[in-house]
């Protein structure tokens, strides 16, 4: 995630379902289904090489043999966003959900889409239609988290987050290939960061808190003496390694 300057406003981070968990269905073996599968497995490579021109085109060629593949639908929108033709992407992750309407995945990318096209109340809908439709989907609680932020709403964003990092910590760290990156709000980047820091203390995980309290500094964050004053911090506060951080901002 890159540093911005404190005059850039929070930062909002919006997560594309990755693609390397596609894998093509199995198909009986007539030459029209080959077709689709061969273009199909081309169109998947291709993106998860980040071809995303060449994935575009097999998986257009795999959407032609088979308009009913509510993945193919799923994985071209996402090959356009990448691509950052969001409007060609919106239209894909539409078309996913029609033919599927349970597709938590597409919801969540049509929510990314929706968020890029600035239409945010549309994008927090759909975030929304995720988690209802599943649960235990990770993206759009991050992403409908730092949406709520970034608006003020403090501690509905701050629950959604809270919920994405009890189902996977290292989620940021494991999709920043799939990591949108828009300036907006009026929560300043500093206080985003330790916001997550607030989050991972109150879990007990000392090194994602240190991690992000870092961050927030590099940000010009300063008001330290938070790290007393709210509860999160109750589980962590009295190991070393944070009691070092704090004293390298507080000298005797």
């Amino acid at each position: 995630m890159r540093i911005k300057c404190v005059l850039v406003l929070i930062i909002c981070v919006l997560f594309l379902s990755a693609c390397s968990q596609f894998k093509a269905p199995f198909q009986p073996p007539s030459a029209e289904t080959k077709n689709f599968k061969l273009n199909l497995d081309e169109g998947i490579s291709a993106l998860n090489q980040g071809d995303y021109e060449k994935a575009i085109f097999y998986l257009s060629q795999a959407a032609s043999l088979n308009p009913k593949s509510s993945m193919t639908s799923n994985l071209l929108g996402i090959a356009y966003f990448q691509k950052k033709e969001y409007q060609l992407a919106k239209t894909q992750f539409e078309k996913a959900i029609a033919i599927k309407p349970s597709y938590a995945e597409a919801f969540n990318n049509l929510g990314s889409a929706y968020f890029v096209l600035r239409d945010l109340e549309k994008a927090k809908e759909m975030f929304k239609k995720a988690i209802d439709l599943s649960p235990s989907i990770v993206s759009p609680c991050y992403s409908l988290g730092n949406l709520l932020l970034a608006q003020g709403h403090t501690e509905e964003g701050l629950s959604f987050l809270s919920k994405g990092i009890a189902l996977d910590p290292e989620y940021l760290d494991k999709h920043q290939s799939f990591v949108t990156e828009l300036p907006m709000g009026e929560l300043k980047t500093s206080e985003l960061y330790f916001s997550y820091a607030r989050l991972f203390a109150a879990t007990g995980n000392v090194n994602k808190t240190l991690e992000y309290l870092e961050k927030a500094e590099r940000s010009h964050f300063q008001d330290w003496e938070r790290i007393w004053n709210e509860k999160e911090f109750e589980k962590v506060k009295d190991d070393p390694r944070i009691q070092e951080f704090i004293k390298r901002r507080f000298p005797e």
